[in-house]
């Protein structure tokens, strides 16, 4: 009898313990659900829209974090124009535009430097709710502006 206590008394700690471990569960690398990522956003001389297309070797990259909560956008963008000569005008986030389109700046975004090439960490301000629906409908593309191109030499869509 006394065997059969003892057996039911470590069954009942192993299913607890089973319980504990299996509800543990470690997802670290997963985005919070209040979260949408726009990573590895390729900046192109190809994707721009002009009436001239931009033939550069410029390239650059974006990666983005929306959140639904504080409604702003945490971001680090790194470039390199295709002129070493040349120099970064400006930077900003556009919309509401798809890929064949052109839009208006909605936030600048403030550069330390006007060097052809560089990187840049930030945050936007909080985004209204016509402006939300627009990036989280893939209507936002980021543009960097050189003195070579003023229309905008390396572009990439948030989507």
């Amino acid at each position: 009898m006394k065997l059969l206590k003892n057996f039911w008394m470590m069954a009942v700690v192993l299913f607890s313990l089973t319980l504990f471990v299996s509800s543990c569960d470690d997802d670290d690398d997963s985005v919070p659900s209040n979260e949408v990522g726009f990573n590895d956003i390729a900046l192109t001389g190809e994707a721009e829209v002009q009436p001239n297309p931009v033939i550069t070797d410029g390239e650059g990259e974006l990666d983005a974090v929306y959140n639904l909560d504080t409604r702003m956008i945490t971001y680090n963008i790194t470039w390199e124009l295709g002129n070493a000569d040349d120099k970064t005008t400006g930077m900003h986030f556009h919309g509401p535009a798809s890929l064949t389109e052109s839009a208006s700046v909605v936030i600048p975004i403030q550069l330390t430097s006007d060097s052809y090439t560089g990187s840049v960490s930030g945050q936007t301000r909080a985004l209204t709710q016509v402006e939300e629906d627009q990036l989280l409908n893939g209507l936002w593309y980021l543009n960097i502006h050189s003195t070579t191109y003023p229309a905008g030499e390396l572009r990439g869509q948030l989507d």
